[in-house]
């Protein structure tokens, strides 16, 4: 009996054509932009660009006049912190100041020209006197020296809002024109990682300031009619 003869495994080799392969370099190249998309959106935009943008911080302070009779003012200071970033802040510190301001009873004209840059005119009662009459300033947790423990964080496109801690503010009725208001605040993101060295100072006009090489203060002003 004759034996069968073994045969031998054939190779086979699938061959694509041009159109198959261009395909799937296709595919590939979507896959990977896909890749790169999801990463620009959800790490990129979210994680990494946000933690590289300084903290942003808009204060406002408002005064009202809550009550009065014949001798005396009532006013009710409302601060305002507005975080206008892309994270979460934390305030490393915080003050305002109000002033009491009489205008004199004649205008005075006042021109400022500039070598023909500026010119700033006005004919208008000038103020004749400024009394400080509220300086409130703290140093919170994140500056060194700081309260322990005390913060105001605040998550971004979010607003805090409070009462002056320290109460009403009543003056003498008719004393004053105009009460001039001006807050300050230094914002610092989170997680706070080392505390900032900032100096409680006084401004110019004698009221609560801070001054820091570290970190950048956000302020502004406002004024409110006294007069009936």
């Amino acid at each position: 009996m004759s034996e069968r003869p073994v045969r031998e495994p054939h190779a086979i080799r699938i061959v694509e054509d041009r159109w198959t392969t261009f395909r799937h370099v296709i595919e590939a190249v979507a896959i990977i932009a896909a890749g790169l998309w999801a990463f620009y959106t959800f790490v990129y935009q979210e994680k990494i660009k946000p933690a590289g943008e300084p903290a942003a911080l808009d204060p406002t302070i408002l005064v009202q006049r809550v009550g009065h009779d014949a001798k005396r003012e009532v006013l009710r200071v409302t601060v305002q912190w507005r975080n206008t970033g892309q994270t979460e802040i934390d305030i490393a510190a915080d003050g305002w100041n109000l002033y009491g301001e009489r205008y004199g009873p004649r205008p005075v004209h006042h021109t400022v020209d500039q070598d023909g840059n500026l010119r700033d005119e006005t004919n208008a009662l000038p103020i004749v006197s400024r009394t400080l009459l509220r300086a409130y300033g703290q140093l919170r947790d994140a500056a060194v020296g700081g309260l322990t423990g005390d913060h105001i964080v605040i998550e971004p496109g979010t607003t805090t809002t409070y009462d002056d801690p320290g109460g009403d503010v009543i003056v003498p009725r008719g004393r004053y024109d105009v009460i001039d208001a001006e807050i300050i605040g230094v914002p610092v993101k989170t997680p706070v990682r080392r505390k900032v060295h900032i100096t409680m100072t006084r401004s110019s006009r004698g009221g609560v300031w801070f001054r820091s090489n570290e970190v950048t203060s956000s302020d502004t002003r406002s004024s409110t009619s006294l007069i009936p």
